[in-house]
């Protein structure tokens, strides 16, 4: 997992740094490092790069990538918000070596309005102006900087994080730089993975400076982002003599007159994330439909009334509950009498639980319904979130990390708030960032695949937990890996299910590979 931080919680992780012996301008001097290195990767033909770099400690970065970048043979310039002769400390070093380079140092000072001009000679600019110290919208010199930075239509490479944000949230002070990369030192901050600040971040690269893991742990932080040696540590490893018991029996719940779509998709979702075996509960008058779209899932058709499910129907499930592993309940179930009814069983049983979609707008009124039970999953979209929560979408997506962690803990249930950036809550208050996914995933029936990917994980075991950041993970990273072949739209959920073991056995891979030297990334 990789730590989220504040901007508190980063500059106590700095000086526990310095305090342990390492010295100040290492840490710049790593961070300068490991901004080249990606820029360098992403963007191998930039010779012509701008460093535009604020009066603090985050110029100093941006100083110390000058001069390195020089020694590789780029073409550089570099403009300071201020006089240079203001710096202090190691920024200041950073600035006598950049002049040893033969760099020649322009004040922004006055002339910040001509900075636009001076931009458009360059194929990149690093933004270095402001990092994790900044707590009020920009303005003057500065807030005309950022303009230009964003006129000049240049690749952007920003240290740490664009400028103009805070680090300590989502929201925005006001004008910032908007990233197409940002590389950020030794732990993730709050606005790199919150909206809508996130938006401003472009592609974030998460890279180590040399402040120890022990003292970036001891923050204390309940926000992480999971990686993927985190969701390769819960794939089961599947022996030579395993059979399909093995792997997870799972009830699904779900479908209606036409509805039954999302019945089959989460049940392919849950059959290409590794289920053993896959039961699709539903009204009997569409068993035949369900049967004909994926016949590798066994169906078990139930009473009902009108296409849903009657109240007998959950005397019928609550038989059958025996014999499964875990319960995936709500794509496509409708509403009434009959699957309130029906939920309700499911909610008395012991069996691990997933509820999405009906499952969750059946109590809406009710959320203190999911409070009595252990090993549930919900899965919400934001409007599903705020008829829980009794308030408004609006709010929910002003606030999402308060919203998953309300949520969590007045249900009791790990919660996937669904959406850019889909936040994993548990009851005790730690929030996962999940760092997959893609707009293309914006298409009816990507929701039903998530449902059967976490209902597959818990059938087989895996804590709740555990269960829905890696089924988010892997919905997210296949969402990636199908991006790369159609682009922004056009995606059939079923295609997103059918990539799933794709996805599985490239993690699988990775994690048995050495470690990647400090670089993590979060792709977006």
């Amino acid at each position: 997992m990789i730590p989220v931080l504040d901007s508190r919680q980063m500059q106590a992780a700095d000086r526990a740094a310095i305090a342990s012996g390492v010295p100040s301008i290492e840490l710049m001097e790593n961070a300068a490092t490991a901004l080249i290195d990606e820029l360098h990767c992403a963007y191998p033909g930039a010779r012509r790069i701008a460093v535009v770099c604020g009066p603090g400690n985050n110029g100093g970065d941006g100083l110390a990538a000058a001069h390195r970048l020089t020694a590789d043979g780029v073409s550089v310039s570099v403009f300071t918000l201020r006089s240079p002769e203001a710096y202090r400390g190691d920024a200041a070093e950073n600035l006598k070596r950049t002049r040893e380079a033969g760099l020649e140092i322009s004040s922004l000072t006055g002339r910040s309005q001509r900075l636009v001009h001076d931009l458009a000679s360059h194929d990149l600019v690093i933004d270095a102006l402001f990092g994790t110290g900044l707590t009020r919208a920009l303005s003057g010199d500065a807030a005309r900087a950022v303009a230009a930075i964003n006129d000049s239509r240049r690749v952007v490479v920003s240290a740490d994080l664009p400028s103009g944000l805070s680090a300590d949230g989502g929201e925005l002070l006001g004008a910032c730089v908007r990233a197409d990369l940002t590389v950020a030192f030794a732990a993730a901050k709050r606005c790199h993975v919150l909206p809508p600040a996130r938006s401003a971040c472009g592609r974030v690269v998460v890279r180590e400076i040399g402040i120890p893991r022990t003292i970036l742990a001891r923050q204390k932080t309940s926000l992480w982002i999971s990686e993927p040696a985190d969701v390769a540590a819960v794939l089961p490893r599947r022996l030579a003599d395993a059979h399909k018991g093995d792997f997870g029996r799972l009830a699904i719940v779900a479908g209606s007159r036409g509805k039954t779509g999302a019945a089959v998709l989460a049940a392919r979702g849950a059959l290409r994330a590794g289920a053993g075996l896959v039961t699709v509960f539903c009204p009997e008058s569409v068993e035949l439909t369900i049967v004909s779209a994926l016949p590798e899932a066994m169906t078990r058709g139930l009473p009902q009334r009108g296409g849903t499910l009657s109240q007998e129907a959950a005397r019928s499930v609550a038989d059958a509950l025996s014999d499964f592993d875990a319960v995936a309940a709500g794509p496509g179930l409708g509403s009434g009498e009959g699957v309130v009814a029906v939920l309700k069983t499911i909610l008395r049983s012991r069996l691990p639980l997933v509820c999405d979609a009906d499952a969750l707008n059946a109590f809406a009124h009710e959320p203190g319904a999911f409070r009595r039970r252990a090993a549930t999953v919900l899965t919400p979209h934001p409007g599903e979130a705020a008829r829980l929560l009794g308030t408004t979408t609006r709010k929910v997506q002003a606030n999402r990390l308060g919203a998953a962690q309300t949520l969590a803990k007045g249900t009791r249930a790990v919660v996937i708030l669904k959406g850019s950036g889909s936040l994993i809550a548990a009851p005790e208050g730690r929030v996962t960032v999940n760092p997959t996914g893609t707009p293309l995933m914006s298409t009816a029936g990507s929701g039903d695949v998530l449902t059967g990917a976490a209902g597959a994980f818990l059938a087989g075991g895996t804590e709740p937990e555990a269960a829905a950041i890696a089924a988010a993970y892997l919905h997210g990273a296949a969402g990636q890996r199908l991006e790369e072949k159609l682009g922004d739209a056009g995606l059939l959920a079923s295609e997103l299910a059918d990539a799933l073991p794709l996805v599985r056995a490239e993690l699988l891979a990775i994690s048995s590979q050495p470690s990647a030297g400090g670089r993590a990334r979060r792709p977006t």
